[in-house]
């Protein structure tokens, strides 16, 4: 499905260890987001809502999300709609693509345990058939 769908998609991977705290954390989720917002500003304009579609699961990425949205867009062009994945094709391709981004971080630190290996297959068969469909879908 995701193959076909005229998307883009923007990743951002993060590991807790690296950051002394997890206010450092939100800070620099939020300051990613507002930074890609920003470089994609011209894109993200040129429809007439954007619709955020998040299930709320984590405080701290809700807080690091809603901020920068509201931030560099106009709020009057944002839409918050809370689903699940069984309601939103949507949702379940972020979902996949974040799946997929996160594989690679594993692939990429050698900490994917065996079942990604299982899943997706050794690291060239990752890259070959499920990495290069996600990148090619990837914004700016």
């Amino acid at each position: 499905m995701v193959r076909f769908l005229s998307i883009e998609h923007k990743s951002f991977v993060y590991k807790k260890s690296h950051l002394d705290s997890i206010e450092k954390l939100a800070n620099r989720m939020k300051r990613d987001l507002s930074s890609a917002f920003t470089e994609n500003l011209e894109f993200l304009q040129s429809f007439e809502h954007v619709k955020n579609y998040y299930d709320n699961g984590q405080e701290l990425v809700k807080r690091a999300l809603y901020g920068p949205i509201e931030l560099v867009l106009s709020k009057q062009a944002i839409e918050r709609k809370r689903t699940t994945m069984t309601e939103c094709r949507l949702a379940q391709v972020a979902d996949y693509l974040c799946t997929i981004e996160l594989a690679a971080a594993r692939y990429a630190i050698k900490e994917d345990g065996g079942t990604y290996e299982k899943f997706f297959g050794d690291i060239g068969s990752f890259k070959k058939n499920w990495l290069r469909q996600a990148t090619r879908k990837t914004i700016g």
